[in-house]
Parts: C-alpha cells; structure tokens; sequence
C-alpha cells in the first residue's frame, strides 16, 4: 500500500511539472507572437519599383523624390525600393511581374504596353502633338483616363504618365526626306505602329531591346533607330551614329502603374498616398527632362555627331508618308479616343489635325 502511494505522489508531481512547462511554453508563445505582432507593426511595407532608365535621368529623380516623398507622407509605414536600368529585367517581363504581384510599381513605355493594351499605341502616333504642352493637356485629361481605365482588366492600376520627350531620328547618313530611309534597318520597339511608320519610310524596321540598342548599331545590325534625346546621350548611342535628325516625329511617354494585386492589399490612406505622390512629381518629371535636352544636345554636338534640322518642308514631307496611320489604327486605339484629340486640336489650332511645320521645341 505504501509503495502505491509513493507511485501516486509521483505521477501526480510529473504531472504538475508538464502542466507547468506547458503554461511556460504556452506564454512564451504568446510573448513571441505579440513581439512579431509589434516587429510587423513597426516594420515598412517594402514595395519594389522598377523602370528601364539609368541613375542619370529625370525619370530616376523623379523615382526618388517619389520614394522619399511616400515614406515622409506613411510616417514611414511604406518603403518603396528603386530598381532602374533593368536591374529586374526588361520592359516586357517587368510588366508581367507586376500583373502576376511580383513586382510592386513599374514605368513603363506606352509603346510597350501596347502589346497587351494595343490603345497604349496612342502616343506612337507620328506628329500627334504639336507640342509638348498638347501632350501634357491630352494625356492628362479625358484622353489619359480613357487609356488609363484599360489597365486594371490586364492587372494593373495606372496613373499618372511621365516621359522622355519627343523622339528624334539617328542614322550613319544624312537624312532629310523619308525616302533618305529606303533600305535602311531600323532598331524599333516592339510596337506596331512604330513598325508601321518605318515601313512608310521604305525602310526595314527590326525590334531590338533597348539595352540591346548600342550593341545593334556598333556592330551594324541595324544602320540607325529613333529615341528622345536623353536616352540617346546616356545610352551612347550618338557614338555610334554620325547624324542626329532632330525631327520631334512621336513623342515617348511612359505609364507609372501600380500591381493591381498589391494595390488592392493596402489600405485606404495609403493608395491615396501613393497615387497623390505619382501626380505631384509628374510636372516635375517632365519639365526636368525638358531642361535636361538642352545639356544632351550641347554634349552630342560636341561629340562630333552632326546635328541635322529639319526644316517646315522637309517635316511635312515626314508627316504626309505617315498621314494614314491615324486611320488605319482607329479601331486599335479606340474612335472616342481620336475624336476627343481631334476636338482639342482643331478648337486650339482651328484646324482638324496638327500643323506640320510648327517649329515648337517644347
């Protein structure tokens, strides 16, 4: 009898002792979630933000003072981490990674989202706007929000365009006339109405990545190809062409456009923050491009690449080869699209399209 009580005695102490461990372990669980809870509190939503531009742009500024001006207005509940020079790969596989929530906020070229929201080829159009400031009054009024309100079917949330400026032409030749182009190979974006306007020229328009675009003309793949002034200088792509046509034929925008899946995950405040930061550096984006062409243009002409001004004659000998590209892409890009562009067009200028030989550098 003795010796069950002491078999008892013991049971029962071996249960006491696992049922404290259990309360120790049990609080110390609690302890470590409630510091994970707290760690999370405190600790910044990290977005990702990519773009195809280097460090030394107006677009890369303008990325950062975004970044900094989001993390000021969350009280830093929002880190937004800058990703340039195709550092997470190209245009193309950014956008895919933003649709799939892999990547958080993207620039992009309208030019390529084109191949998943074929109206994004608006501003393709060669000699759509007169001027900049046409742009600028297009894009962000009822035009803008036409093309904007098509990307959230495809994944993303679109707000706001920033740019590169308007595009020029480079070739190892003189180029006055579109016949200058017949035979040329052309680098080209992937964009159909890019193709379409070379094709016009008589030349043979060849789609080549962008960071591919300096290797392409050194080693002769292609004999010329068209960007805006910033990306030729820091791309160095007037070293391995002899002419620069200044030409303004088409103008670069790029679409800032959050993850859809991302976007949706925040909450309230912070979309508001997000999407009111990209709004408020876009003029300042676009008028530090501006003022960048100026320092781009001295340096190129410097280098001892010709400069070539197109005189009223010679552009509208361009914009008369490229004339049917507004209609044969209406369907594409949309009828209320154009009409909305014609209207502004003609109640600024009085006439139906844009004049071809206005002279407006901005």
């Amino acid at each position: 009898m003795e010796q069950k009580q002491k078999v008892t005695i013991a049971a029962l102490l071996l249960l006491l002792c696992i049922a404290a461990l259990l309360m120790l372990l049990h609080k110390q669980g609690r302890q470590t979630a409630s510091e994970e809870e707290t760690r999370n509190k405190h600790s910044p939503r990290v977005l990702r933000f990519g773009h195809n531009i280097n460090e030394n742009s107006a677009m890369h500024l303008a990325a950062k003072k975004f970044a900094d001006l989001v993390a000021q207005r969350s009280h830093g509940r929002l880190e937004v981490q800058l990703f340039p020079n195709q550092a997470l790969g190209n245009d193309h596989q950014m956008v895919e990674m933003a649709r799939a929530g892999e990547l958080d906020i993207v620039l992009t070229p309208t030019a390529k989202l084109s191949t998943l929201v074929p109206p994004m080829q608006y501003a393709d159009l060669p000699f759509l706007f007169p001027s900049r400031q046409d742009a600028y009054a297009l894009l962000d009024g009822e035009v803008g929000t036409l093309l904007l309100a098509k990307l959230p079917a495809y994944g993303l949330v679109g707000v706001t365009f920033w740019e590169n400026g308007f595009k020029h032409f480079t070739a190892n030749k003189a180029i006055h006339r579109p016949e200058d182009f017949r035979g040329l190979n052309i680098r080209v974006m992937k964009s159909p109405i890019i193709v379409e306007q070379f094709k016009a020229f008589h030349a043979n328009p060849i789609p080549i990545d962008f960071h591919q675009t300096y290797q392409a003309l050194h080693d002769g793949v292609v004999d010329g190809q068209e960007n805006p002034l910033v990306a030729i200088y820091n791309m160095r792509l007037h070293e391995v062409q002899s002419h620069l046509i200044l030409s303004r034929h088409a103008y670069l925008c790029y679409v800032l456009s959050f993850s859809k899946q991302v976007f949706e995950q925040l909450d309230g405040e912070l979309q508001k923050i997000l999407v009111a930061a990209a709004l408020e550096l876009t003029p300042f984006e676009r008028q530090e491009t501006m003022v960048r062409e100026e320092t781009y243009l001295e340096k190129i002409q410097s280098s001892g690449t010709r400069i070539i001004y197109l005189t009223p004659a010679e552009r509208e000998s361009f914009r008369a080869a490229t004339a049917h590209i507004i209609d044969d892409y209406r369907d594409i890009i949309g009828h209320d699209i154009l009409e909305k562009t014609r209207q502004y067009l003609h109640a600024k200028y009085s006439a139906p399209a844009p004049a071809a030989d206005r002279q407006q550098v901005n």
